[in-house]
């Protein structure tokens, strides 16, 4: 069926899938498989956060190019990653060899920020019904979830080369799925791609109003607010890269990927729920509430000597990281500053890659100290982001 004739009733669904395939997959098969390719490969915790770090950098590289107009978020680019992200997931299987994995997962990370924009930036026009966006944003937590499924259920009998390839496999059939989703195949001359992934922001190019206080002060909030990502960034990447080694000694390496599937399950419900008690409560008091839940989530890991305590962090950080994503844009968005959800995403990005590299260099042998450090630095980030938002005199 031709892209311009696509059901609209499923429209959301694909975007859904892209957001699986880039994310859920692509990104995130790492965190489970990861406990079995320690074991198997006799890795320390070192080698996966580097190797993870380069995903991160990976992601940062695909979301900066399409930010800077170096590449269009067009259909061509978007098929190209999905493929790209599929093949990447397979190749992981080819040979330990450390140089090769951290080639192929950076590449693999350049694939899923191309994905991710390229579907987030359409979500404004190719939704039709109020709950259309968050069933796209809620293919993250979809694809989280089959991530855990694939380890949970094959990991037993499958050695870890066999798991990815197993991914690769599911990957291509929500790639099939995805390729329809609505995305024009040339980006026209006169848009900024960075301003089309969100067209609620407005450009400031007067001189004089740049220089006016209240722009100066709606600027040195934003600056605030950046930092706070930033920490953010840093902070749930932590939890989203070693959750399931720190499962590992209490539910074993294969089973340890049910906290990775309990987590995809609160991730799929998250963007729908967060914009419900966002829309009752307001904004802030709603980001406020879901950056203390993950901040507990965190501590609440660090004692998990049980399933039970595990299950409610996993629960904790999948409920919590996509409402975070989604209302700090918000707000970042309402403050008129231009270009918003670009410049925010490109300070969540990097701290997701000084996260696993700040463990890689100093608390690799430590894992319960990195849940630690990631509790401060989710902490840090609701500080910033409460006065940023204060300073903004942002609506709430």
């Amino acid at each position: 069926m031709p892209d311009n004739v696509a059901r609209p009733s499923l429209t959301p669904i694909r975007g859904a899938l892209g957001m699986s395939v880039a994310m859920g997959m692509g990104r995130f098969f790492y965190t489970p498989a990861l406990p079995l390719m320690v074991a198997a490969l006799h890795w320390s915790s070192a080698p996966g956060a580097w190797i993870a770090t380069l995903n991160y950098v990976g992601y940062f590289i695909g979301t900066l190019v399409i930010a800077q107009g170096w590449v269009e978020p067009n259909r061509f680019v978007y098929r190209l990653s999905l493929i790209v992200s599929t093949v990447g997931l397979a190749a992981v299987a080819l040979t330990p060899n450390l140089i090769w994995q951290g080639g192929i997962r950076t590449i693999a990370g350049i694939a899923s920020g191309l994905i991710f924009v390229c579907v987030t930036q359409r979500i404004p026009a190719n939704s039709r019904r109020p709950r259309d966006g968050g069933i796209s944003y809620g293919g993250v937590g979809f694809g989280i979830l089959v991530s855990g499924a694939i380890v949970l259920a094959a990991g037993s009998v499958a050695d870890w080369r066999q798991l990815w390839l197993i991914c690769a496999a599911v990957s291509a059939i929500f790639s099939i799925i995805a390729w329809t989703w609505p995305i024009p195949a040339r980006i026209p001359p006169h848009t900024n791609p960075a301003e089309a992934a969100d067209p609620t922001e407005t450009a400031t190019d007067d001189p004089a109003e740049a220089a006016t206080p209240f722009d100066i002060n709606r600027r040195r909030a934003m600056a605030v607010l950046s930092t706070g990502y930033f920490f953010q960034g840093g902070g749930y990447i932590i939890i989203g890269t070693y959750l399931v080694v720190l499962a590992g000694p209490v539910f074993g390496a294969t089973a340890a990927a049910s906290t990775w599937l309990i987590a995809g399950i609160a991730t799929a419900a998250s963007p729908l729920t967060w914009s419900a008690v966002a829309a009752r409560i307001g904004t802030v008091k709603a980001l406020t509430l879901c950056y203390c839940l993950q901040v507990f989530g965190a501590l609440l890991a660090v004692f998990g000597s049980t399933p039970i305590v595990l299950i409610i962090a996993a629960a904790l950080f999948g409920f919590t990281f996509i409402g975070v994503v989604m209302m700090t844009i918000g707000v970042g968005t309402q403050m008129g500053v231009a270009n918003a959800s670009a410049k925010l995403t490109s300070w969540y990005s990097i701290g997701q890659i000084v996260g696993p590299a700040v463990v890689a260099a100093a608390l690799s042998e430590h894992i319960a100290a990195a849940f630690i450090a990631s509790a401060i630095a989710l902490a840090i980030a609701m500080a910033l982001t409460l006065v940023g938002v204060l300073t903004g005199n942002v609506d709430r």
